[in-house]
């Protein structure tokens, strides 16, 4: 037989070098001072509101990377070339996660993660399409993309993963004594 994975839930992942992430801390702790942020999935942490291309070169930079690689995305499936439109910092104090959400609008949507290790809540993906109600527990003999109703990436510094944005997610709480800082973005059409 022939398989053709249709409707793929793809999560596309990278190891980003050459950011000064702790410059981007400073920034993000900076930004934090002067703006109240605002509540969107988000649980006892802060987000900022957008943040804007010329704030912080070192942001500019990351942005240019994850727009390339998104763009890079989009050929690969077949779309023509999108825009990167909203682009915002979160800082998660301990306890704080975010609870399960999707981007609406977005084309794709991510996370790179500035100051970040896996006891400070990794991102956990969703499928929606119901199959968890066909395929009864004890009929997996092990676990495999098609067969998982989740997938768990982990909270590390340096960490790019970008996702469909309709992919329900979630953030686990941090469970450590450090903020967990990140940014997100959601791209669409031009």
């Amino acid at each position: 037989m022939n398989a053709e994975p249709w409707f793929p839930s793809v999560i596309w992942n990278a190891d980003v070098q050459g950011i000064n992430n702790q410059a981007l801390a400073t920034y993000a702790n900076n930004r934090k001072q002067i703006d109240k942020g605002r509540v969107i999935s988000n649980y006892g942490g802060w987000q900022s509101n957008d943040v804007k291309s010329g704030d912080n070169a070192e942001l500019d930079k990351l942005v240019k990377y994850i727009d390339e690689a998104v763009n890079e995305i989009a050929t690969s499936v077949g779309l023509k070339p999108i825009t990167l439109y909203n682009v915002w910092l979160n800082i998660n104090p301990p306890g704080a996660y975010n609870h399960t959400h999707h981007h609406q609008d977005a084309i794709f949507s991510g996370v790179y993660y500035i100051d970040a290790e896996e006891a400070q809540g990794n991102i956990n993906f969703m499928r929606s399409d119901g199959a968890e109600y066909h395929i009864p527990q004890e009929m997996i003999t092990q676990m495999h993309h098609f067969n998982s109703s989740k997938c768990t990436y982990p909270a590390k510094t340096g960490a790019l993963y970008v996702f469909p944005g309709w992919l329900h997610h979630s953030v686990d709480g941090n469970l450590t004594p450090k903020d967990r800082i990140s940014i997100s973005f959601n791209c669409g059409a031009k």
